[in-house]
Formats: structure tokens, sequence, C-alpha cells
């Protein structure tokens, strides 16, 4: 007797929206504008769309977890780069951290965020290659961040200056979808963690795997401490 066939589960219509969003920043080379403008364009959906995929969308919580589990300071002064939404603040907030400030390079974004009345300071600025900007030196005990470096986005050219933003002992706490490492714009991530470690500019603490990262996707979290 034929078995009657399984049928394969199918996207969420908002699951189908976010990855498209996602895919289009999969060739690009460079950050910058266009990125902001296209996160500027979706801000109004992006939450929602996340927040209602078919396995949640939890990477926030789980680099929170990881600092939290590193920073025992609830008063520690933490930068939430690329901070989007606010949903990383909420997560830090709710492990209850009270002194986290946000960076991200979209207006919009930025907009929704400070409506969630977590974060201290919020600046809009598109992190370059020489220095962060909006922030002085060595003045943050932690840098949380998750989903920020991919193609189009961060890369390896804004570790340093996103590492001299943290105190001596500071930690720097990512997360990003593991198969990215394999992508041209972040071939040379690891090795220049690397190379900041044999430069004395940090140490390396933590590497470990996430699963369901992004839906069935694994991610790969990363925590350094500033010397």
């Amino acid at each position: 007797m034929e078995q009657p066939q399984q049928q394969q589960k199918q996207p969420l219509a908002t699951e189908s929206i976010a990855n498209a969003f996602f895919a289009q920043f999969d060739t690009m080379t460079s950050s910058g504008a266009k990125t902001s403008e296209m996160y500027s364009g979706f801000a109004g959906e992006y939450e929602h769309d996340l927040l209602n995929m078919s396995h949640g969308y939890t990477h926030p919580q789980k680099i929170a977890r990881v600092a939290d589990a590193h920073l025992k300071d609830k008063n520690a002064r933490i930068l939430d780069v690329c901070a989007g939404t606010g949903l990383g603040g909420v997560a830090l907030k709710e492990l209850g951290f009270t002194n986290i400030d946000a960076i991200d390079g979209s207006r919009g974004m930025l907009d929704l965020a400070a409506k969630k009345k977590i974060y201290k300071n919020l600046f809009e600025e598109l992190i370059g290659s020489d220095s962060v900007k909006s922030v002085e030196q060595a003045s943050y005990d932690a840098i949380v961040t998750s989903g920020s470096f991919l193609p189009g986005h961060l890369g390896p050219m804004h570790l340093k200056p996103l590492a001299l933003t943290l105190k001596s002992g500071g930690l720097f706490c990512m997360a990003m979808r593991e198969e990215y490492l394999r992508t041209d714009y972040l071939l040379d991530l690891e090795p220049t963690m690397d190379r900041m470690e044999a430069e004395g500019i940090w140490q390396k603490v933590q590497r470990g795997i996430m699963e369901h990262y992004y839906n069935d996707l694994p991610g790969v979290f990363y925590v350094y401490r500033r010397v």
C-alpha cells in the first residue's frame, strides 16, 4: 500500500519576506549608505517579520546570555552595535543590564529602538574601517552584537575600530551565521581576529556554535577580552 506523502513544512509568509530581505546582501562587497537605506525602508516590518519566523528570532537573546555569562556587573557600560530596532537591548535588559547604548546606521531603525526606552544614548553612524566616531575610545565595558557581520554589513575591517572602543578588560561578544564565514566578504574574519590577538589588542575567551541561530542554520559566536 502506498504511504501518504508527508507535506513539507512551508515557510511562513513573513519568514519568506525576511529571507528575501537578507538575501539582497549576499552579493554585496561593501557596507554603506545603500545598506542603511534598505534597512530604513524595511524598518516598519522588520521586527514583526523576524519575530514570526518558524523557529523564532532568538539570536539577540542567545548572544545576550553569552555576554551575561562573562559580564557580572549589571551596570557595565554596554554598546549594542548595529542595534536595529532594539531587540538586543530588550534581551540585555531582561537579564538585568541597565547601562546600554545603541549604535546603528539606520535612522528608521533607531527611531523604533528609541521607543523601547532601553538605551541611554542612541548613535546614528555607519561604522567605518578607521574609527567609531560617535563614541570615545576605551569607554565601554562590553560590545554586544548579533546579525551584524554579514555581506554588505560589518566585516573584518571593522573589528579593530570596535575593539578600540573597549576599556582594558572589556568584552567583545558577537554572533553571526556560521555560513557567512565562507563568503568572500568575511573569509578574513577569523584570521583578522587572530592577528589582533597576536598584536596584543585582545585575547580570545570563547568560540562556540549556536544551534538554530537563524531558523535551522547554525551560528558561531565569539568572546574576546580587550588587553
